[in-house]
């Protein structure tokens, strides 16, 4: 008997100690099904857990950046329940009062630790995402005492910090995290034989890259931060840089995935 979920066979037999799985790639699908029964294999067809649009880091990724900002936007704008206002006021004046007066080497290590505890809290699996969500929450209240405090309305608070690059590349490394976390029980394990061949496919190899990768992250957001504190607004001139930092890492990756030119030795 086997059971087929379009990526896993599982065989068994009368004896339950006797079972065993071969995993192979979603476009191999036919070619297992037509083998099966050319055998005489009786199989049932299980639908996959998720989506496949879901078992793709990059989409997942996104599909929680997008969730966790709408937990932040609203927690920024929304009021107050009795007694959080004092709350976060308290965690905001901790915080400053550890980067006030601070070296600028200083200060990036208090940003720097606190930040990559929360992406790597997040990172496991499901108790760590329910934490990345928590933390969204607890931002956006805090971006809601740093508007009273200013007297300026929540969403002028909150354009003000989209507008910086370090923003974007904090809030994007935390979904990171939590999507490796998630990938990590699900479909980052099963992996077809000939793609398991290759160490970078298999998922603890993934999920200490993308580990790596958000730590990366968080070192160029946790720099980026605390320079904004030196300049201010002008801080949104970063952007240039950045920008063309990430157009040579594209065109650079491009170019390494055509492969050396036709004729070349």
């Amino acid at each position: 008997m086997a059971d087929w979920n379009g990526r896993t066979l599982w065989f068994s037999s009368a004896d339950p100690s006797k079972k065993a799985s071969v995993t192979f790639d979603h476009d191999d699908a036919p070619s297992v099904e037509w083998n099966l029964s050319s055998r005489g294999i009786r199989y049932t067809r299980k639908s996959p857990r998720l989506p496949p649009s879901l078992t793709r880091f990059w989409t997942l990724a996104i599909l929680l950046f997008i969730v966790s900002q709408i937990i932040l936007i609203l927690a920024a704008t929304l009021p107050f329940f009795p007694g959080e206002a004092h709350v976060y006021t308290t965690i905001l004046n901790s915080t400053k009062s550890q980067v006030t007066n601070a070296t600028f080497l200083d200060q990036f290590r208090v940003i720097y630790t606190n930040n990559i505890q929360v992406a790597w809290g997040g990172a496991l699996p499901v108790l760590g995402t329910i934490s990345f969500g928590v933390a969204s929450y607890n931002t956006g209240r805090v971006i809601q005492v740093i508007a009273m405090d200013a007297n300026v309305p929540p969403v002028l608070a909150l354009l003000s910090l989209y507008i910086l690059p370090h923003t974007w590349f904090e809030e994007f490394s935390y979904p990171m995290a939590a999507a490796a976390g998630l990938l990590t029980v699900t479909t980052w394990r099963p992996v077809a034989p000939r793609e398991f061949a290759r160490r970078l496919n298999r998922g603890p190899t993934k999920l200490l890259l993308a580990l790596g990768g958000v730590a990366v992250t968080l070192v160029i957001a946790g720099f980026l931060e605390v320079l904004v504190g030196y300049l201010g607004l002008a801080a949104v001139l970063l952007w240039i840089p950045i920008a063309l930092g990430i157009f040579l890492v594209w065109k650079w990756g491009r170019k390494r995935r055509a492969g050396p030119p036709t004729g070349s030795p």
